[in-house]
């Protein structure tokens, strides 16, 4: 193609141009008007899911254009704290008030700093009121501020001062909500209590779609119908993994001069991209969630409301099938037999191999089961499996479509009768004949399992 033309998503960096910033129009209105009212927010999101770029795109002035409110008279300060893990609050304090005279250069008139380090900040802050302002601190990352021990309770009941006495409002951006990002001495700080709480999501269908396309198309290389599929299906809704898949999609259409890009190179490519970017998010999920992914992966489920900006992405589905080399299991005969010898010992029955069943899986979904734990999960499921064997009527010891019923349930399920005391009862010619008929039972209970895990339903779940 003649000339250069410059892509116009983003490689890893926040945000910087509002433009880009689709999806969020809802959710800035209700931020901006609890700011217009010298509120404080709390944006909650996972990793990638926006929280910088919102912050950084909050401030600029061709978005506050866009809404009713006025805000020519507050001043917003951004401050990253992605480095606060081990610093104090005298860093805190000195790096905010840095920004502050940084960032309002130009429309206040000269503040003074001739004050001590411990009561500099609200020095400023009374400063700026002095001047008809409102001050706004953008704090990013302040999960690393919330779970260093060395911000203490004091240093909090501080920060709530002085937006009580309605001398500046905070937005911060954490991965959970605030009380659950912090260390145990500030659980209960009426600090979190100040807060209304923002959560960012994955985009709307519609809005994904839009920024698959619309960023493109201005700058003059659209993509395909089918490139956008593919973009979406392989990124889902997640709006950091379209960015780098489309990303790639325009480097790679350009190189083309504008042809169809290959399908398999630009799902190769962008893999081999966002993977490092999968790996970081896996490690921070919480055991519980890290079992539901997996959970859906087995199950073949990315459709699923839960987890959804990342289970509606196909690569970091392939990302969690490839690292833990997750198959569906299937049981044999010798499995299930062993199996059933010890159904009623849960330890041992968690250690047997159908723990891989996906139905088992279903209604064992938190991480880190003991082996007695995934027992009863195991033993659940065969009894739901075992009540599929049900003859017609009542059951009766000599009726022949209730024999693989009765064989299981006094052998196993109920009454765990040695195998000689089975065959008398259920009236038998010989062992033989006996244990001909016990590995059809089995066979049939095994039969109904394949079934189960062929279409496994809501109703297994517990």
């Amino acid at each position: 193609m003649d000339g250069k033309m410059d892509n116009p998503y983003y490689n890893t960096s926040a945000l910087r141009n509002a433009k880009m910033l689709f999806g969020r129009i809802l959710l800035l209105r209700r931020i901006y008007s609890a700011l217009a009212n010298q509120q404080s927010i709390s944006l909650v999101g996972l990793r990638h899911m926006g929280k910088s770029s919102l912050l950084h795109c909050l401030r600029q002035p061709e978005l506050l254009q866009q809404f009713e409110y006025d805000f020519s008279r507050y001043i917003f300060v951004l401050i990253d704290l992605r480095e606060y893990r081990h610093k104090n609050s005298e860093d805190f304090f000195a790096a905010i008030s840095r920004q502050i005279i940084l960032q309002s250069r130009g429309r206040l008139g000269k503040l003074s700093l001739d004050h001590d380090s411990e009561h500099i900040f609200s020095f400023l802050l009374d400063q700026i009121s002095e001047q008809n302002f409102h001050t706004v601190l953008l704090m990013d990352a302040f999960d690393n501020v919330t779970r260093n021990s060395n911000f203490d309770l004091s240093f909090f009941s501080y920060l709530r001062s002085q937006a009580t006495l309605g001398k500046v409002s905070y937005v911060t951006a954490t991965i959970a909500p605030l009380n659950k990002v912090c260390h145990s001495s500030i659980e209960e700080s009426p600090f979190f209590n100040i807060f209304g709480k923002y959560t960012l999501s994955p985009l709307a269908s519609d809005d994904a779609y839009a920024l698959a396309t619309q960023p493109a198309m201005q700058a003059g290389l659209s993509f395909t119908e089918q490139e956008v599929a593919c973009v979406l299906e392989i990124a889902g809704h997640h709006p950091f993994f379209i960015q780098r898949v489309c990303y790639i999609l325009f480097e790679e259409k350009y190189r083309l001069n504008g042809a169809q890009v290959d399908r398999n190179r630009l799902i190769a490519l962008a893999y081999a991209e966002l993977e490092p970017y999968f790996e970081s998010i896996w490690e921070r999920l919480e055991l519980e969630k890290q079992e539901i992914l997996k959970n859906q992966v087995l199950f073949q489920n990315g459709s699923s409301a839960e987890i959804p900006e990342f289970s509606e992405s196909s690569l970091f589905r392939r990302f969690v099938s490839e690292k833990f080399a997750l198959q569906r299991y299937t049981p044999t005969f010798e499995v299930l037999e062993e199996a059933l010898e010890k159904l009623q010992d849960p330890s041992a029955l968690g250690e047997t191999k159908l723990q891989y069943l996906r139905t088992v899986s279903l209604r064992a979904r938190r991480a880190a089961l003991t082996s007695a734990e995934k027992g009863i999960a195991i033993r659940e499921v065969l009894a739901e499996a075992f009540e599929h064997l049900r003859g017609t009527g009542y059951r009766n010891d000599t009726e022949p479509a209730w024999q693989a019923y009765n064989i299981l349930y006094y052998r196993f399920f109920k009454h765990h009768l040695k195998n000689d005391l089975v065959v008398a009862r259920l009236g038998f010619t010989s062992n033989r004949q006996y244990f001909r008929a016990r590995k059809k039972a089995i066979e049939a209970l095994l039969t109904i399992l394949l079934e189960m895990e062929a279409h496994p339903t809501e109703a297994n779940k517990i």
